[in-house]
């Protein structure tokens, strides 16, 4: 079925080649490579596949950080209590107040970057959007930055270098890095909050928090809408915290099993069989300051920092919220949508990303169909993709 399934990759790449081409037999590295990877990628993760320890909470003023039931850090422990697409969940979430307030995560283990991650995302972060009339091109969403850091020099503190996730709209962030004063002077209106409770337990006097800003549409209000079109299927806004929504948890399903599987952070709509949340890929790890991609192995320390410096009125400001984040279970190389077989949904992603020998393709949702891990998509892949084409997860 496959042979004649892949003669429509006929052309594709420079002279054209067809079935008889891919059915050559491939490499002895690449097979053994394959091999390897059907064999032992559903392993488990050593540990909890959730963040476990809380190293800093610092939110900035806000109207729920004095608030018991959004003040406690810990609550970002653990898994997250997905609300479906059509609520917001309130239960167990972190609020971070507003602009600039942070919150940073360990694991109890590294969160690798590994292409064979469904979508080649590796790390999914929950907070408690959800979609505006149902459309889900139209987010109730607080977004937060992503800032990831490798424990570089093994001392278990977060006191390596920083590195962030630009998601889609961090462009220039020298430029867009901003700094917010706060002060408790109430009855003078230079700097916020105009509100004593909002000011969280610690502050006192002038003070600042600091983050990189997204101004501007989407980012002007409380709804974020997809620039691409409210029709569009392609992501326009994506690499941000608290930006999706997070599905429920499906009965009879451990949570451990199911807030692993990532949605893909470039399509519209949640992936079926996926956790939803936002995944995002260790390769998209930038330096801040030159902009270079960092090139990380993976994190050992993640941070999290409210990106919008709104106040709605009556409903009060832009506040990320924190329920969760997860490092995304392994599947195996072909395996893009993380369904747990090679299918057709899979071969649908395999010509969307197939280009040819030496042409770089995105690493989402590329990555997991790059069999010969050489930052392309060519005929050798082809041949990988006709071998795992119907295999499952052992």
């Amino acid at each position: 079925m496959l042979y004649g399934m892949l003669e429509v990759f006929s052309g594709r790449e420079g002279g054209g080649w067809g079935a008889a081409a891919l059915a050559q037999r491939p490499s002895s590295s690449l097979f053994a490579m394959l091999v390897c990877a059907l064999t032992v990628s559903s392993a488990a993760q050593a540990g909890s596949p959730f963040a476990t320890t809380v190293i800093e909470y610092e939110p900035a003023p806000g109207q729920f950080v004095n608030d018991r039931q959004f003040n406690d850090a810990t609550q970002a422990l653990g898994a997250p209590s997905g609300g479906g697409s059509g609520e917001g969940n309130e239960l167990g979430v972190v609020s971070l107040g507003g602009f600039g307030g942070r919150l940073t995560l360990a694991f109890d283990h590294t969160v690798l970057d590994d292409h064979a991650n469904p979508f080649g995302l590796d790390a999914i972060v929950f907070g408690n959007a959800f979609w505006a009339a149902a459309n889900p091109n139209r987010r109730w969403a607080e977004v937060g930055i992503i800032e990831i850091s490798r424990d570089a020099n093994s001392n278990g503190l977060a006191d390596d270098l920083w590195y962030l996730i630009p998601g889609s709209h961090i462009v220039d962030p020298i430029a867009q890095f901003s700094v917010m004063t706060w002060d408790d002077n109430f009855g003078d209106g230079t700097f916020p909050p105009a509100n004593p409770f909002w000011v969280p337990a610690g502050n006192s006097g002038t003070w600042t928090t600091e983050g990189f800003e997204l101004q501007g549409p989407p980012f002007d209000g409380l709804v974020v809408e997809n620039p691409n079109g409210l029709s569009a299927v392609d992501e326009g806004v994506y690499g941000y915290a608290d930006l999706s929504s997070v599905a429920m948890l499906p009965g009879g399903v451990l949570p451990e099993d199911f807030y692993v599987r990532p949605d893909d952070a470039l399509r519209v709509d949640i992936t079926l069989g996926s956790a939803g949340g936002d995944g995002f890929d260790i390769a998209w790890a930038i330096d801040p300051v030159t902009g270079e991609v960092a090139g990380l192995v993976g994190f050992d320390f993640i941070r999290i920092t409210t990106a919008v410096d709104l106040i709605a009125q009556a409903l009060g400001e832009v506040s990320t919220e924190v329920d969760a984040v997860s490092d995304v279970a392994e599947t195996f190389v072909g395996d893009v949508d993380g369904s747990a077989v090679v299918d057709l949904d899979d071969h649908e992603y395999f010509l969307d990303c197939l280009h040819g020998p030496d042409v770089l393709v995105p690493s989402s949702p590329c990555r997991p169909l790059d069999f010969d891990d050489d930052e392309d998509v060519d005929l050798a892949d082809a041949r990988g993709f006709q071998i795992v084409f119907g295999a499952q997860v052992p």
